[in-house]
């Protein structure tokens, strides 16, 4: 017990490091930086002028303290990365860090039309003052005990995560005139349910669903958020902070403090927060659909048919075709961060993932084509970064947004058969391309964001780049657009929610077309048949209907641009007019701050306490291990280093360990007596070893290819100490002054299809790993080989096929046996032992059930299992087998309302007779995890 709690609150601690890419960048990247006495910018040449105003916008924020936390300052180091389309950011501790992926997201009505590096700096800053001034009371103590680590730790078990995302989307949001408060999107979650009549409990927000859509921890955080600067005023979420950091109040601090200064418990306060975003919508329940699906961007194919993208909890995303006959499948989808396609003339243009084989902060997203007919598709660009592809009414041509080297859009219009750039039109600092259009072969319409955030549709000429706008600029936001019959159909944000509309271009009136509570996107028309996508509790739900059926109520910009913001924001005022600072520009050396210990950990599993120093430098490429190791059993201390360098193509790696006083026996036979006896010894041991792996990463079109190959020199050596030597014979004193040398080689590789929310392993994939050791100064090695197959099943189950084999020489025994035998059987070491094992995954029931705040069950699955291992003797000569059956039990939990984990029950029904317990027929047996610490 005691090793698994420490393990839990070690895990917690651990989180913020596995956001983070160990090496993720080639060493010839010329880092550049502005360093502050509040921040350090570290960025590439190019994308100078954007860490120029994130450095302003973060200092200004630092000096204003907007509904401050405190008044804590902590100077914070900032990786700014341009080679990565994941459009993400974060700030960890251990180290404390932040990074920001430039490129931003295609999809605007979620995240906003503010520019992605003012979006960033204005939501990851905050989550910097946020841990600046969560370091108080007893947390401080956790700090001072085990470092950043220690205060993580701290903050986890006090301040829920949902707190620490709302607070910075409100920041986002009432700091600038854009940010995801004021998009119906973000908020399209709850109203969703809410006219659904869906009312879940509490426990159910905070910790979601594998079976009914549940809105994230971003959105629930922001509602509880900005309620509570809304009716508490600016300083209460800093009140409640500063008491539930400082651990006041042992046993749920945080709603302690929630009711102590607001005057609610916590559930009524949620109840209260969640309520108000209930009012002006109208419940009309209807029916639940089986499982959560999404369809996007529906295109009408002639009179009777639609083209789709579309996913959901129990499938990946694919293309489908409905017609009269029912829906068909296409093909499966390449990996792809953009759920946008094109369809025209019976081809699909769409983007998707490649990435860089060995540097995981580059990737690139290309352009396919796919033939629906044959189902046959091309990849016409290679290495690029291309977003939103349209076909040309002919299908002679594309047009593209791609992001250069600055984080700029430039609007490419390609060769659709050789994907040669015919025209290329910059956008520069003052516009940002969105969303590009055909509306004939020589024009676009196309969303043009300037820098404040607004945006408008544009007519532009694809030969002159003269363009001619269609809406005026305004913070509402406007995308998605298709055109037919000289009508330009889009969604916009006006009037509080995201609906329909349709701009006609001979005399540019715009008309309304549709009126929800939720949002409506995708519209695409084909003759008199519409199409589109509805935000539901289930998905966005696929809705067609004639054209002449919807609203076509027609409506004035500019009257609707003047209308004052649908959803209400607490203390709301834009920072972004903060003039723009001027700060000096120097090298940033990749050597600077390598040695950066950040965190220290007491760990226990008996016998052994040991004690370890941690470091990271800042840009994530030098990891250092420092520890002290007592083990009680032997009454022996050691000392140990272990280093890594990921800066080169290879990663390198060294350790060093060394025991002073091991207390052991050494089993002596009398020769004439033959009685054994035991002669206490004192030995020193070390250990020393080099080597290198390379993680490459081949993934492309559906699968993920992940190989990771390396090779580690061990040479050890141990000799008893002078006390030792003086009292044993000379034989014996030199039998116990050895040394050993070997290589370990190692290589694993994985392909794998992705999982969709339900699926328990990927529905397509395979595992394989092989290790060999080989001493070098003698005879021994060991060869062990793993294999795992993933087949697809009925539904959501899964057929694992999995299988191992082992085999050392026994001549020496020097490699400890890392073979897993058949379940229920006690472990053991042979010359040579392979296994065979057949497992069918099946998930029972989904409870969405927890109490008390602290343990959750999201699923309960069971696995069947047959187990086949045959073990040799040492000649070889002589096999028996061990064959077992049974079953397993897993339980899908989240701890603490965040912390996930799968527990489980197995049963073993030997069907051979357990060597080292003969008379067990069967054994029960929890099943932990190997690792609490989520991927």
């Amino acid at each position: 017990m005691q090793r698994l709690f420490l393990l839990v609150l070690v895990s917690i601690g651990f989180k913020p490091v596995f956001a983070q890419q160990f090496g993720g960048f080639p060493p010839s990247t010329n880092w550049r930086q502005i360093h502050t006495d509040t921040a350090r910018l570290i960025f590439e040449g190019a994308t100078e002028p954007q860490a120029r105003q994130i450095a302003t916008l973060v200092h200004q924020m630092a000096a204003e303290q907007p509904n401050a936390l405190g008044n804590r300052l902590r100077k914070i180091n900032i990786v700014l990365h341009r080679n990565t389309t994941l459009a993400n950011g974060y700030v960890g501790l251990a180290p404390f860090r932040s990074e920001y992926y430039l490129v931003p997201p295609t999809n605007t009505f979620e995240s906003g039309l503010l520019p992605w590096y003012q979006h960033l700096a204005v939501h990851e800053y905050r989550h910097v003052q946020q841990y600046n001034n969560f370091n108080r009371g007893l947390s401080k103590v956790f700090r001072l005990a085990l470092g950043q680590e220690g205060q993580a730790l701290a903050n986890a078990l006090t301040v829920p995560d949902w707190f620490f995302e709302g607070d910075a989307v409100h920041s986002e949001t009432a700091l600038t005139p854009q940010g995801r408060g004021r998009q119906p999107y973000f908020l399209s979650g709850y109203r969703s349910l809410w006219r659904d009549d869906r009312h879940y409990p509490l426990m159910k927000l905070l910790n979601g669903s594998l079976k009914d859509y549940v809105p994230n921890h971003y959105q629930f955080g922001y509602l509880l958020a900005n309620y509570g600067y809304r009716t508490q005023g600016p300083d209460f979420w800093g009140k409640v902070t500063r008491d539930a950091s400082a651990f006041r109040g042992l046993v749920y601090p945080f709603r302690q403090a929630i009711r102590r200064h607001s005057g609610q418990s916590y559930r009524q306060f949620a109840a209260a927060a969640l309520q108000s975003d209930q009012q002006g919508i109208k419940p009309q329940p209807a029916g639940k659909a089986a499982t959560v699906t999404n369809y996007h961007f529906p295109k009408p194919a002639g009179t009777d048919s639609l083209v789709y993208v579309k996913e959901g909890y129990n499938r990946l995303a694919a293309f489908y075709l409905k017609d009269k006959t029912g829906e068909h499948r296409i093909r499966l989808r390449n990996l792809s961060r953009d759920d946008w396609f094109t369809y025209r003339r019976g081809t699909i243009a769409y983007t998707a993932l490649d990435v860089n084989v060995r540097w995981g902060l580059t990737d690139f997203s290309d352009i396919y084509l796919l033939d629906i007919a044959t189902k046959k598709e091309r990849r016409l660009t290679h290495k690029k970064r291309y977003f939103t592809p349209d076909l040309s009414p002919s299908g002679k041509s594309l047009a593209a947004v791609a992001i250069n080297d600055s984080t700029q859009t430039e609007l490419h219009i390609l060769d659709s058969e050789t994907g040669n750039v015919a025209h290329n039109i910059a956008g520069g600092a003052a516009s940002y391309y969105l969303h590009p259009r055909f509306l004939d072969e020589d024009h676009l319409v196309l969303g043009i964001r300037r820098p404040d955030g607004t945006v408008a549709l544009a007519r532009m000429g694809i030969t002159d780049g003269r363009t001619e706008l269609l809406t005026p600029y305004s913070y509402y936001t406007v995308g998605y657009p298709s055109v037919e019959d000289n009508t330009v159909y889009f969604t916009a944000s006006f009037d509080g929610n995201d609906d329909l509309y349709a701009l006609r271009l001979e005399d540019k009136k715009v008309f309304r077309l549709t009126r929800g509570q939720t949002g409506n996107y995708y519209g695409n028309v084909e003759g008199n048949k519409a199409a589109w996508s509805e935000f539901t509790a289930d998905g966005l739900q696929l809705r067609t209907a004639a054209t002449d059926r919807l609203l076509w109520q027609e409506v004035t910009l500019d009257r609707l641009a003047e209308q004052p913001p649908a959803y209400p924001v607490a203390d709301a005022r834009s920072i972004l007019a903060t003039p723009a600072r001027e700060f000096p520009v120097t090298a940033y050396k990749k050597g600077t701050g390598l040695v950066n210990i950040h965190s220290w950990r007491p760990y226990y599993e008996d016998p052994e306490f040991t004690f370890s120093l941690y470091s990271n430098n800042v840009l994530n490429t030098f990891t250092n291990t420092l520890f002290y190791r007592y083990n009680q059993n032997e009454r022996s201390s050691g000392v140990g280093f272990s280093t890594a360098y990921s800066g080169f193509f290879p990663v390198l790696t060294a350790g060093v360990e060394h025991t002073f006083n091991r207390h052991t026996n050494l089993r002596v036979r009398n020769a004439s007596t033959n009685a054994i006896s035991n002669i206490p010894v004192q030995l020193r041991q070390s250990e020393l070893r080099g080597g290198y792996y390379l993680p490459l990463n081949f993934t492309e079109g559906k699968t993920y290819k992940l190989l990771t190959v390396g090779q580690n020199g061990i040479f050890g050596q141990q000799a008893p100490l002078q006390e030792t030597q003086k009292a044993l014979p000379p034989a014996l004193s030199d039998f116990l002054s050895q040394s050993y040398t070997y290589l370990h080689h190692s290589v694993n590789f994985t392909q794998q299809l992705p999982r969709a929310v339900q699926h328990i392993f990927p529905k397509l994939g395979y595992r394989l790993t092989a290790d060999y050791r080989h001493r070098l100064d003698q005879q021994g090695y060991q060869l062990i080989g793993n294999a795992q197959v993933f087949l697809p099943s009925f539904g959501n189950h899964s057929l694992v096929l999995t299988g191992s084999v082992q085999q050392s020489d026994t001549a020496n025994t020097l490699f400890s046996n890392r073979f897993a035998h058949s379940r229920g059987y006690a472990n053991f070491d042979s010359s040579l032992m392979w296994r065979a094992s057949a497992n069918y995954h099946l998930p029972l029931f989904y409870p969405d059930w927890g109490f008390g705040g602290i343990l959750y069950f999201q699923r309960v699955r069971a696995n069947l299992f047959f187990d086949y291992t045959r073990a040799y003797n040492n000649a070889k000569t002589r096999s028996f087998n061990l064959l077992s059956t049974g079953s397993e039990l897993f339980f899908d939990t989240k701890w603490w309302n965040q912390l996930p984990l799968t527990i489980g029950l197995r049963y073993s029904r030997l069907l051979d007779t357990d060597r080292a317990r003969p008379s067990r027929q069967g054994l029960w047996e929890v099943v932990l995890p190997v690792s609490i610490i989520p991927n």
